[in-house]
């Protein structure tokens, strides 16, 4: 379809220049940045207005509740222009053939794509969650054990730095581990087994099928002033660890995985989120971050990512929970390299060289950068 290659060749910092002017697109870089709201009558003294590419296009968000965002498609439609215009400016601009029959005579009208709500995506998953009934509680507690010392799934939690078990709720199941996975509620949602050892199939599965994949929720969940977000069920239980020991303000949720979702309890406060350093990883960052204003949440902070290969359960058992702490309150490395200035439009290779501040013109907040909102 023509308007989507538009939408995923469009190079919305350009676009942002040749409409606004380049003044107003000054300061975004090879990977975007956060600058002043560039639109005409949108003028402020704070920066608040995000660009970045997901991978397939170039993004843009004004952050706040219900501020806009998306393609630069509705970067145009948010000019003024109807869909049929912002379809054809986008064409135009990127030279794409238009594979759209327009009709005799005038152009048609090309109705503007309807936006989905995150929200909307998030509320239909959840509601096929259901919490297990007695009897699957019985017949589960039927088939598990206590964990012993020695035994496979105890020396994989003691590896982790998760024994002894704490709030963790773990048995053994056939020579594996299995975790309980209760919800904000504290009732329990479902049971997930881990593979130790040489065992064949799946690492995780869910032991009860047919009502959903829900996330990890920490026991007590909703007495602090902060949330983290954190992907995998396991290094939300490392990072409560951590989160308790240190008496850290924080209720934690592990999302069962980079495509899965939270519950929605607890995100209208300030939401943390912390996800692998892979593409599922920065897809998840992002979903869960435009869920998180959805909500309500009046920040968001993203937590670095560690190296590939490495999870909080890894730094939790080789280096403790000081250790992990410093991992939340980590801020995103900046290159120490020289600034130079450039007029734009900016040579991505030259772009690429700069420091985020430098090309913004003002001292950037790098925690939230560049996904911003």
């Amino acid at each position: 379809m023509s308007l989507t290659q538009s939408i995923n060749s469009c190079d919305l910092r350009a676009l942002i220049a040749a409409h606004c002017g380049a003044e107003a697109a000054r300061g975004l870089g090879a990977k975007g940045g956060t600058i002043l709201d560039p639109r005409p009558g949108k003028a402020e003294c704070d920066p608040s207005f995000s660009v970045w590419h997901n991978g397939t296009s170039w993004m843009w968000k004004k952050r706040g509740r219900n501020e806009g965002g998306g393609t630069a498609f509705f970067f145009l439609l948010s000019l003024g222009m109807n869909g049929t215009q912002a379809r054809q400016e986008l064409l135009r601009f990127t030279g794409t053939p238009s594979t759209f029959d327009e009709g005799q005579g005038s152009a048609g009208e090309c109705a503007a794509p309807v936006r989905v709500s995150v929200l909307a995506e998030a509320r239909k998953a959840l509601a096929k969650l259901t919490p297990m009934k007695v009897r699957e509680v019985d017949a589960l507690r039927r088939t598990v054990k206590n964990l012993r010392e020695g035994e496979a799934p105890q020396q994989d939690l003691a590896r982790r730095g998760l024994w002894p078990t704490g709030d963790l709720q773990a048995v053994a199941q056939d020579g594996q581990l299995v975790f309980i996975v209760r919800g904000p509620d504290g009732r329990t949602w479902n049971a997930k087994r881990r593979s130790v050892g040489e065992a064949e199939g799946p690492k995780y599965r869910l032991l009860v099928s047919g009502i959903g994949a829900p996330a990890w929720c920490n026991p007590g969940f909703g007495r602090a002033s902060r949330v983290l977000l954190v992907e995998g069920e396991l290094n939300a239980a490392a990072a409560w660890r951590a989160v308790t020991a240190l008496g850290l303000d924080f209720d934690v949720q592990g999302v069962a995985g980079a495509d899965a979702w939270p519950f929605l309890e607890g995100l209208d406060r300030e939401v943390w989120i912390y996800a692998d350093r892979d593409a599922s990883g920065e897809r998840m960052r992002a979903r869960l971050q435009d869920l998180a204003f959805e909500v309500g949440a009046p920040r968001v902070r993203q937590v670095p990512a560690l190296e590939a290969g490495v999870d909080f359960c890894d730094v939790l058992g080789e280096s403790g929970v000081r250790a992990l702490s410093a991992v939340l309150h980590a801020e995103h490395a900046v290159p120490e390299q020289a600034i130079e200035t450039l007029s734009w439009p900016l040579p991505l290779s030259a772009v690429a060289r700069q420091r985020p501040e430098a090309l913004l013109g003002f001292k950037q907040q790098i925690g939230e950068w560049p996904l911003m909102r």
